[in-house]
Parts: C-alpha cells; sequence; structure tokens
C-alpha cells in the first residue's frame, strides 16, 4: 500500500514537471537594423508577462524563457520599440530608427524687448546712396541774380528765396509737426490701449505702444475704428512674444 502511494507521488509530480516544461519554452531571435541589417547589441528584451528580462549580443542574439501567451517588448535606444507575441515571433526581428520632432523656436541675442529696441535703435547704416549732390552746381541768392533778368528780378527772385528759405520752412515745419502731434495723441494713448487690450499697469502700456510703433501718417489718417482694431491685432501679436515686457 505504501508502495502505490509512492508511486502515485511520483506519476504526479512527474505529470507536473512535464506541464510546466511544456507551458515554458525558451524563445531565441536576432535584432537587426532595419536600414542595414546590421545586429543591434545591448538591445532589451523583456517578458511583459513575467517581467523577465534579457539583452542581446554581440551578434544581436538572444535567448528569453516565455510562454507561448506572452507577449515580448523589444528596445533600443534611437529605434522603435517592438511589441509581439511570442507564438508570432519569428527568428529575425528587425527594429527601425525613431525620428523625433521638436517644436520649431527662435534664438535672439536678447535678453528682453528693450534690449533689442536699444539695439535697432544704435543701429549703424551705410549711406548706400549711389548719386550724391554736386555741390559746384548750389548756387547763392546772389549769384542766382546775376543769372537773372532785371524785369524778372523782383518777383521771381523774392518769391523764389521765400519759397526755399529755411527759417520759413523751418517754422511751417514745424507748425505742422504741432498739429500732426495733437492729433495723434488723441487718437492713440495709453487709455485707448488700456479699454482695447488687458493691460493696465503704465509700463506694460508703454512697452506695448512701443511695440506697435504706429507711424503717424497712419494715426492721423485712421478712423478710431481702424487704431482699435489694430490695436487688438497687434496686442494678440505681442502677447505670443517670447521677449515682450509683460
Amino acid at each position: 500500500m505504501n508502495l502505490f502511494k509512492t508511486i502515485l507521488i511520483l506519476s504526479t509530480c512527474l505529470l507536473s514537471t512535464i506541464s510546466l516544461v511544456a507551458q515554458n519554452k525558451f524563445v531565441a531571435g536576432v535584432i537587426l537594423n532595419l536600414s542595414d541589417t546590421t545586429p543591434i547589441s545591448n538591445a532589451h528584451i523583456i517578458n511583459v508577462n513575467s517581467s523577465i528580462g534579457v539583452t542581446s549580443n554581440q551578434q544581436g542574439s538572444f535567448s528569453i524563457q516565455a510562454k507561448l501567451a506572452d507577449t515580448l517588448l523589444i528596445s533600443f535606444v534611437g529605434y522603435q520599440p517592438f511589441k509581439v507575441c511570442v507564438s508570432e515571433i519569428e527568428s529575425t526581428i528587425y527594429l527601425e530608427r525613431a525620428i523625433h520632432t521638436l517644436e520649431p523656436y527662435t534664438v535672439l541675442p536678447y535678453q528682453d524687448f528693450n534690449a533689442f529696441k536699444e539695439a535697432f535703435t544704435n543701429l549703424q547704416l551705410k549711406d548706400t546712396s549711389k548719386f550724391k549732390l554736386n555741390t559746384s552746381f548750389v548756387l547763392s541768392v546772389n549769384e542766382l541774380r546775376s543769372y537773372v533778368p532785371k524785369s524778372l528780378l523782383t518777383g521771381a527772385i523774392t518769391s523764389f528765396a521765400s519759397m526755399f528759405d529755411k527759417r520759413i520752412q523751418d517754422k511751417k515745419n514745424y507748425e505742422r509737426l504741432l498739429k500732426r502731434e495733437k492729433s495723434v495723441a488723441t487718437k492713440f494713448n495709453s487709455e485707448i490701449v488700456k479699454q482695447a487690450t488687458s493691460l493696465q499697469e503704465a509700463y506694460q502700456i508703454n512697452a506695448f505702444m512701443d511695440y506697435c510703433d504706429f507711424t503717424d501718417h497712419f494715426i492721423e489718417h485712421s478712423s478710431h475704428y481702424t487704431i482699435v482694431d489694430q490695436i487688438i491685432n497687434c496686442f494678440e501679436e505681442y502677447h505670443h512674444l517670447p521677449m515682450a515686457n509683460k
């Protein structure tokens, strides 16, 4: 009776061992580069189900314990990870190189917008003009009188001299400038910017107005609606500017 029990126990253990061996096996393969079929050494092969892991040798070969239903994850730096079921695995496995895309960005040699503005303001530009005034053809009023008939001297020379007299022109330009500045200040100022944008602090508004830098001609000849619309458009651009003094 004891012999029968012993045989029964040995038979049970043997069948369990055979069943365990049947379920677990060693899977072998070779890992190659897809582009040139060169071996990939030190690639990581992990059994996702049992967490067993191995690495490929110098020839790209590997062997790992796994069941038919298990899944292997094969990865290597610079390559796309590859996941495959053991029942579908082939002797040769190809890895494809990974391509990573970076978001575009701009590198500027300035700490902030004020530094850029100062560098731009102090920029020295060379005179590339090909045609320059020949001073030998410039005549004074007295020299001009010698070439004009006396009959035309009183009217024509006086009118000509008055038209191009520097002091008269300077005065007219100054008066025109004052009138334009008054018109510009009325249409484009900090209060209008505050109403059209979310900016409230004085330094923020001043920095924004310096950035937009609308020309006096545009402000003078544009309606209130057009100016406000341009302020909103400019603020959208300024708001996303990395170096803006916000």
